[in-house]
C-alpha cells in the first residue's frame, strides 16, 4: 500500500484538523455511492485505513517510526468495513446528527499506552560484563500542559450532546437490501458519553504529546544476540488516566575482533 500521508495527500507534520479535513474531502470523492469509476470503492478503503491510523496519536506515532510493520502488519487495525471507520464516516456524511455540533475533539475514556521497541547494538565486552547505555527515544508523553485532559485549562469534558451522555447511538442505514437499525458507539464521543468543548491547544486534544527522552539502559552481564529487555512504563503513556506501555530492547552483539596474531593456525597440527 502506498504510504498513508501519500494517500491523504498531507503532509508528514501534519497536525489532527488537517487530516481529517483531507479524509472527508477524499471520501466524498471515492465514496462508492457517489464515485463509479473502477478503483474507486478501493480507494476509498485505503483512504479510510490511512485515516484510521493516522487520526490517533498513539498509531500515528507507531506508524512514523516503524511503517505499516508497527501496525501489527496490518491486522490490527479496523478498516473501513469496521466499526471504526464507519463511525467516521457516518460523522462525515451525516454531521450534526441529533442535534450535536460535529466539531470538538473526540474524548476517548482510559487506554493503555502502546510498547514500544529499541534495537541496541553493543560491543563483544559490553555483552560479557555488562554496561550501562544511554540511549534517545521518542515517545508519547501525557501532556503537561493539561495534565492528560485534553482540555484547555478552566475547562473540562462535557456530556456529548450526540448520545445525552450513553456512549451510544441508533443509526438507520439503507442499503441495496433494505433499511436496518444498528445500535453502535456513538461516533462523536467514541462511546465515552463525554466530549472536550475546549480542547488544549499543546496537544489539541490528546492529552499526548511526542517527545525525545534519554535513557539509561542497565544491560546485565552474559547478554547474546536477540536478548530482549523490558523497561517497565517506558513505552507510550497512556490516554485519559491509561497505563503507560513499557519498552522492550533487543539486543545485537558485535564479533569480538580476534587478530590473524592470535588465532590458531588452521594448518598447524598435533604431534
Amino acid at each position: 500500500m502506498a504510504d498513508y500521508y501519500d494517500l491523504l495527500s498531507v503532509g508528514r507534520d501534519a497536525d489532527a484538523d488537517t487530516i481529517k479535513r483531507a479524509y472527508r474531502r477524499l471520501a466524498r470523492q471515492y465514496h462508492p455511492d457517489v464515485n463509479k469509476d473502477p478503483g474507486a470503492e478501493d480507494r476509498f478503503k485505503e483512504i479510510g485505513r490511512a485515516y484510521e491510523v493516522l487520526s490517533d496519536p498513539q498509531t500515528k506515532s507507531r506508524y512514523d517510526q516503524f511503517g505499516e510493520a508497527g501496525l501489527g502488519g496490518g491486522g490490527g487495525m479496523p478498516d473501513v468495513g469496521d466499526m471504526g471507520g464507519f463511525a467516521d464516516l457516518f460523522e462525515t456524511f451525516f454531521s450534526g446528527f441529533g442535534g450535536a455540533a460535529a466539531g470538538g475533539p473526540r474524548r476517548r475514556g482510559p487506554r493503555q499506552g502502546d510498547d514500544l521497541r529499541l534495537d541496541l547494538t553493543i560491543d563483544f565486552s559490553e555483552a560479557m560484563f555488562g554496561v550501562e547505555k544511554e540511549v534517545q527515544l521518542r515517545h508519547l508523553e501525557t501532556c503537561g500542559t493539561c495534565s492528560g485532559s485534553g482540555a484547555k485549562a478552566g475547562s473540562g469534558p462535557t456530556t456529548c450532546g450526540t448520545c445525552s451522555g450513553a456512549g451510544q447511538v441508533r443509526r438507520a442505514t439503507r442499503t441495496p437490501f433494505g433499511s436496518f437499525t444498528q445500535v453502535a458507539p456513538c461516533p462523536t464521543c467514541e462511546g465515552s458519553g463525554q466530549t472536550i468543548a475546549d480542547p488544549c491547544t499543546a496537544c489539541q486534544g490528546q492529552g499526548l504529546q511526542q517527545v525525545t527522552k534519554t535513557l539509561r539502559i542497565n544491560i546485565p552481564a552474559g547478554v547474546d544476540s536477540g536478548t530482549r529487555l523490558r523497561v517497565a512504563s517506558e513505552g507510550n503513556a497512556g490516554q485519559r488516566g491509561g497505563t503507560a506501555g513499557d519498552l522492550y530492547v533487543f539486543l545485537g552483539v558485535r564479533s569480538h575482533p580476534i587478530s590473524a596474531a592470535t588465532a590458531p593456525p588452521s594448518s598447524r597440527s598435533c604431534r
